[in-house]
This record gives C-alpha cells, structure tokens and sequence, in this order.
C-alpha cells in the first residue's frame, strides 16, 4: 500500500499544466509517428518483398550507425543537466557539435572510399547508388540525434513537428513517385536522402535557438574544460560502443542469416511483420524511455539527494509496468489481427508467415523490458554492468538463429527472440538488484 501511495503522490505531484502538455505532445507525436512510418512501409513494400529485402539489409547498416552514434549520445544525454546545473551546458553542446561535424566528415571520406571498392565487386549496382545508399544512412541517424537532444531539452512540440513533417515529406516525394511508376529502390534511397538533409538544416538552426551559447571564456579553458567533458563521455560511452555491435548481432543480425540461409525474399516478409512490431512495441518503448529519460536523470544529477534518488527510481518503476503492459496489449493484438495487418501494411504476398506475429511480439516487449530497466544503471553511471547480458544475447542470438532457421526455416527467428528476450530481461534484473544493494550500501 505505501508503494501504491508513493506512485500516487509522484504522479500527482508531477502533473502540472507544462507536464500534461507535454504528455500531449509526446502522445500525438507518438500516434503520427508510428502512422506516417506505416505509410512508408506500405509505398515501399509496393517494390515487392525482394527489393523490400534489400532494403531491409541495407537499413540493417544503418542500424549499426545508429548503436554507434547513439553510443555516444548516451554521454551526452546522460551528463547535460550536470552541466546545465553548473552553467556550462553551452561549452558542453558546442562540444557536441565538434563531435558531430568530425563524426560527418570521416563517415563522408568512408562512404566514397568504400562505394569506390564496392562498385569493384558488385556489377548489379552503381556507383551512384551506393554513395547514394550511404548518405541516406549516415543523414537518417544524424537526423535522429537530434530528435534525441529536443527530447532532451525537452522541447516535445518542436520535435513532434519536425519528426512528423520529415515524414511527410518523405511521404510525399513517394507518392510523386508512384505517380509517375518511378517507385524503384534506388529512387525510394535518394529521395528519402534528399527529405533528410532538408530537415536536418532545419533542426540544425531550431536547435541553436534552444541552447545557450558557449560562455565568454578563454579559449585555452574552454579546451581544458571540452577535453574533460569529452574524456567522461568516452569513459561512459565506451560500454555503449561494445554494446553497439553485440546489439547489432541480436536485432539484425538475423536479417543477414535469412538472406544466407533462406532468401531476400524472405528477409522482406520478416521485415514486415518487424514493421508491425516495430510500430505496437518499439517505437512506443522509445518514446516512454525518451520522455522519462530526461527527467529520470535530472533526478540522478546529485547521487546524494535521497528524495530525487527516491523519485527517479518510482519513475523508473513507472515506465516498466508501462512497457509490460503495453507488450501485453501488443500481443493481445497480433494474435488476434496479424494476418489482417500484415495486408493493410504491404500485400497479400507478404503475409505467408502471419502466425509468427504475435511471437515476434511478445520477444520483442521482453527484450525491451529488459532494455528499460537498464535505464537505472545508466543513470547511477553504471553502464559497465550491463556490458556481459549484452554481449551474451548478441553472440547468443546468431547461435539461435543458425541453428533454429536452419531447422524450422523463418519460424526460427521467432524462436530465438522469445528465448533471447526471456534471457536478457531476466538477467538484467539480477543485476538490477545487485547495483540497488552496492548504491545503499555505499551511502550508509
């Protein structure tokens, strides 16, 4: 009961005019989100489930991009408010800045060097397709950090305007494409390459309207003080990097064991129905972890406040009955309706496995419990804790899926993401109980 009432006073305590408006804005960011990404789902499935399979190998790529930059991201999200709270959070987001720009320029030099050898080796493919393939994925991911920094600052309207208008813009260039039957995989690259930096520019100049300007200070010190900043980061980033490629193993690695065991064909069907999961389940898990995030850390921002501390984590809490219950509801739904969705997001030529559905599902949501509960190790700098789970579910889910699709062909996948979603929520919880226990033993 004293739990119950704790959540209650929180909850209450918390709700204010600026608090619901920003629910609000979370909320139809949210449902425009997941419908305007349905939306392109559906005019890109129209290519037919083997150019949708390239597709989903070459998104797979950009993936990996985004567990790097979102690496150290992480840094930057976790350690703002530490920085804000001592007025220095301008330096702290021009050092983002210099990060980014540096970040941009060794991609750009790598995307040409890589599509110049590429084009060597792959005769069905142009130069121009594949620089083009690689800006698309570096813009996508750049895009995407800056959605997380207005989250951050927790500007909900802007980035639901600029999320949702990015997607229509995509959106609209598609349908002019399907207008003319221009709809071609190389088309579907460039114009969403082409939307992205256009938005990208302007998220750029909203952005530097939102933060502070670096503080006139002496640019020796203001060095000193960037290379401290940066050297926490790297020190609180570099589980997240290694993180990068185990989660990269375990959430798209299985789209590359298909195409080499089975076909493209059905890495499309697969990434259909992970669309569908994507839009109930993961898509929604970010949006509650990235509105609480914030908050959750400018509650951890003094470890010696027990009230914040106490807070953070009933909001922690909060967000985990959250998930849980909204991978109840996901499931609930795809075993009642999965064939049904299948079609209204492609065709009928993509829903031969629509059984699988509720599977992928309800691993999915376990898999993303247990992600949401790290948020409580990220936010008492514990990243490192996490560091062996995910290392093992990565190398863990390859074994799986090698295994399991070789003998049960695509319902294999399945197979491997309930029993790796089991695995890791369950572990992360051990060690969520282990951090609890170091944390008050260490301010007794």
């Amino acid at each position: 009961m004293k739990k119950l009432s704790e959540f209650y006073s929180i909850i209450k305590n918390s709700t204010n005019y600026n608090s619901i408006q920003e629910i609000v804005w979370v909320a139809i960011g949210q449902g425009l989100n997941v419908i305007l990404s349905l939306i392109i789902v559906k005019i890109i499935s129209q290519m037919g489930p083997n150019d949708y399979g390239v597709y989903t190998l070459i998104i797979t790529i950009s993936a990996f991009l985004g567990l790097i930059f979102g690496a150290f991201q992480q840094g930057f999200i976790r350690f703002y408010y530490d920085y804000k709270k001592d007025e220095k959070d301008g330096i702290y987001v021009n050092l983002f800045f210099k990060f980014l720009s540096l970040s941009v320029f060794i991609l750009s030099l790598l995307i040409f060097l890589s599509s110049l050898i590429a084009n060597t080796f792959i005769e069905s493919y142009s130069l121009f397709f594949l620089i083009t393939t690689g800006v698309m994925i570096v813009a996508t991911k750049v895009s995407e950090l800056f959605n997380s920094w207005f989250n951050i600052l927790r500007h909900r309207k802007t980035n639901t305007i600029l999320l949702s208008s990015e997607k229509t813009l995509i959106i609209i260039c598609f349908v002019v494409l399907m207008i003319n039957n221009s709809l071609s995989l190389l088309n579907v690259i460039l114009f969403i390459s082409l939307s992205t930096l256009v938005i990208i520019f302007i998220k750029i100049i909203m952005f530097k309207k939102y933060v502070n300007k670096p503080e006139l200070t002496a640019k020796p010190e203001i060095n000193i003080l960037q290379k401290i900043m940066g050297k926490r980061i790297w020190v609180y980033a570099t589980p997240f990097l290694i993180w990068a490629i185990a989660g990269w193993l375990q959430l798209n690695g299985e789209k590359w064991i298909i195409n080499g065991i089975l076909s493209v064909k059905e890495v499309g069907v697969y990434a259909i129905m992970m669309a569908i999961v994507n839009a109930l389940v993961i898509i929604p898990t970010n949006v509650i972890n990235e509105f609480a995030t914030p908050i959750i850390f400018k509650n951890y921002s003094d470890l010696k406040n027990m009230d914040d501390i106490n807070k953070g984590y009933l909001y922690i809490n909060i967000i985990m009955i959250s998930v849980f219950l909204l991978t109840v509801f996901s499931t609930t739904i795809t075993y009642f309706f999965a064939e049904q969705l299948i079609t209204i997001i492609s065709t009928k030529e993509y829903s031969g496995y629509w059984y699988l559905l509720p599977l992928l599902t309800f691993g999915t949501g376990l898999f993303y419990l247990g992600q949401t509960q790290t948020i409580l190790g990220l936010a008492l700098d514990k990243p490192r804790e996490y560091l062996f789970p995910k290392i093992l579910v990565g190398v863990l889910a390859v074994l799986f899926n090698l295994f399991f699709i070789k003998i049960f062909g695509l319902n294999g996948v399945a197979y491997t993401i309930i029993l790796i979603g089991f695995l890791y929520v369950i572990h992360i919880s051990l060690i969520n109980r282990k951090i609890e226990s170091e944390f008050y033993k260490s301010i007794k």
